[in-house]
């Protein structure tokens, strides 16, 4: 879970090499080509024959069609309800394109995490680089259970359901977009608030962490489930969301198990084991804040995402991806996570190991759209970074922001860096100052997305924009 958008956060860019000559604005200017307009005419015959008129300029409809008596006393078709030029709005579009230059092998981009953690580890719980973590399970159908629970001092609100329906059905989608299809939500929501024993005041809990980190966090978890265990059937359900009355005070961020807590791991309803679970406090009540990108995140972590940069720490990858804030302008899945996840499949990645050839174009395709083509661009510069480049558009998951983020983001991904470090970091123009949200309680940011006719250079890899419009076009060079 990450805190630190509860308050007005402004956050230093970090900034990649501006090419001299292309100006850096506070807000980018972003031209576009006008539509084309085309006319499209329907033509109406006359159902009926008029015959002869009386009076030149008398006027007359019929059958829709509208009629004029004309010099010569007969009946003349001047309009009909249907004999209209209709205006179409072409808009302009990028023709997708494969890349100039061949790609290198798949494997070349898959970077090896090399950090304490790892070694340490061996197959990483939250590993940020390759190998993959193939313990948790990211494709298939898996369930979530949804169970509200109230207090002998807090009964539950009767219609619970109309602050959870949307944001379970925004969960669902998050995950069938980010996966490509490959990971399905299944809900299952108990019809009920289940009663837990004891007075609100013995399970107040103030700060977010894990539930055996915090006062109360055990004692919680197991009242929850033990008499949630009761009513409902936890039959091949992968993790449970409780609900708390609204207008609770007793818990004030939230309360979250993972699937290497021993308390959970230990907890066998009827069924089985839940591997995780989460619970989501006050903080999330408020005005601008939601519960799907909370349940998304903490799951994240529960199927091996890692936390980029801190929780409660400025860190410049803030508000870019779903892992990094729940709260961000993008609720978005980084191109390098999807990766990592298996979710972006290994032909829409395109792995440019600059050999004999010091530069390519490539298309891209929107991280959120379903048509084919590349979706992102990996050069690896080491053994331990490579530049990832891919295309973002603003969808339903992201804030509404002064300055439009359809365009092109371009970072670093550093595998000497692990879990809670800032293992990405964005490349954006310089000069452009932190902006807010217009509908979200997302941290002040500065815009790190590239437009069309603009360059940024990362680790000695000068990116450039070429096209922005359905698609990006863009160059890729390196001396």
């Amino acid at each position: 879970m990450c805190l630190l958008c509860e308050a007005a956060i402004t956050i230093a860019a970090t900034v990649g090499s501006v090419i001299p000559g292309i100006a850096a604005s506070e807000t980018p200017s972003i031209t576009e080509r006008p539509p084309v307009v085309a006319a499209a005419a329907t033509t109406v015959t006359p159902a009926v024959s008029m015959g002869k008129c009386a009076r030149v300029g008398q006027t007359r409809t019929v059958e829709r069609v509208r009629y004029v008596c004309s010099k010569s006393k007969r009946w003349k078709v001047v309009k009909t309800a249907e004999t209209t030029t209709a205006s179409v709005t072409l808009r302009p579009s990028i023709a997708y394109s494969p890349p100039t230059q061949p790609g290198s092998n798949i494997a070349t981009c898959m970077i090896r995490e090399q950090n304490a953690n790892r070694a340490g580890m061996g197959l990483s719980t939250l590993p940020t680089g390759f190998p993959r973590n193939t313990i948790a399970k990211k494709e298939g159908v898996v369930k979530w259970a949804l169970i509200p629970i109230d207090f002998p001092d807090l009964t539950g609100e009767p219609n619970f359901r109309s602050r959870v329906d949307n944001q379970m059905d925004l969960l669902s989608e998050w995950f069938a977009v980010a996966s490509e299809g490959k990971f399905k939500v299944e809900w299952i929501v108990h019809p009920s608030w289940v009663r837990l024993p004891s007075q609100t005041a013995d399970y107040q809990i103030g700060r977010s962490d894990n539930l055996n980190r915090v006062p109360n966090g055990l004692k919680l978890w197991r009242d929850a489930m033990t008499q949630s265990d009761k009513a409902f059937n936890f039959s091949g359900v992968q993790t449970v969301n409780f609900l708390l009355p609204n207008g609770q005070n007793f818990l004030q961020e939230g309360s979250q198990g993972f699937p290497w807590d021993e308390a959970v791991r230990n907890f066998v309803t009827e069924e089985g084991v839940v591997e995780s679970f989460s619970i989501p406090g006050k903080f999330f009540d408020q005005p601008g804040r939601q519960y799907w990108s909370y349940w998304v995140h903490e799951f994240g972590h529960a199927m091996a995402l890692p936390h980029i940069g801190s929780s409660r720490e400025e860190n410049p990858y803030m508000g870019l991806d779903i892992m990094s804030n729940q709260d961000g302008e993008s609720r978005d899945l980084s191109g390098w996570l999807r990766f990592l996840a298996g979710w972006l499949p290994d032909e829409r990645v395109h792995c440019q190991d600059f050999g004999v050839a010091k530069s390519s174009e490539i298309t891209l395709i929107p991280l959120n759209e379903s048509v084919s083509g590349i979706k992102m661009v990996v050069v690896p510069v080491s053994d331990t970074k490579a530049v990832v480049i891919e295309s973002r558009r603003e969808s339903k998951f992201s804030c509404s922001m002064p300055s439009k983020r359809n365009g092109v983001l371009v970072y670093v991904y550093d595998a000497t860096l692990s879990h809670g470090e800032d293992f990405l970091k964005p490349i954006g123009p310089g000069g452009r100052v932190p902006e807010s949200s217009y509908n979200c309680f997302a941290a002040r940011f500065p815009n790190p997305i590239i437009y069309r006719g603009e360059k940024v250079v990362a680790e000695g890899v000068t990116i450039e924009v070429l096209e922005s419009l359905n698609m990006d076009k863009i160059r890729i060079s390196r001396e």
